[in-house]
């Protein structure tokens, strides 16, 4: 368990680590755009090992940065859950995009849902609200 200390030892470095976050997650996004585009064109780059690692340590980075600023702003309303679902299903629907889906056409399907995933999930972060970009006409 994280004590409330914690949190505030981390506070003061809140603006470099929104500002990691925020980085590494246009960077996140940003490679996996370029994967799924690369996938679907039928290049070989995407699923390379120095690609994939790349990847796999730029999201482990960015998870980190998530958990640090979860732990120094001691969030726990209803929107960070909402957020960790979406990552959840962008991760899911990624490994469909770029390597799972058995058809062209499904890796398609998959890559423009978890493009979708990502713009809610910016949106939760933007608004800190579950409903995202929409919570201003619903509340």
């Amino acid at each position: 368990m994280v004590s409330d200390d914690a949190g505030m030892d981390l506070i003061q470095h809140y603006p470099l680590l929104r500002h990691a976050h925020i980085g590494l997650a246009a960077l996140s996004v940003l490679l996996f755009t370029a994967r799924g585009v690369g996938v679907l064109a039928g290049a070989r780059w995407p699923m390379q090992g120095a690609v994939r690692a790349a990847s796999v340590g730029i999201d482990s980075l960015l998870l980190l940065a998530g958990v640090l600023l979860v732990v120094a702003l001691q969030v726990t309303e209803a929107w960070l859950p909402v957020k960790l679902g979406l990552l959840a299903a962008y991760i899911a629907l990624g490994s469909l995009a770029l390597k799972r889906a058995p058809a062209r056409w499904s890796k398609a399907l998959a890559f423009v849902a978890a493009l979708a995933c990502v713009a809610l999930l910016v949106g939760v972060a933007r608004t800190r609200q579950p409903w995202a970009w929409w919570a201003g006409g619903l509340a």
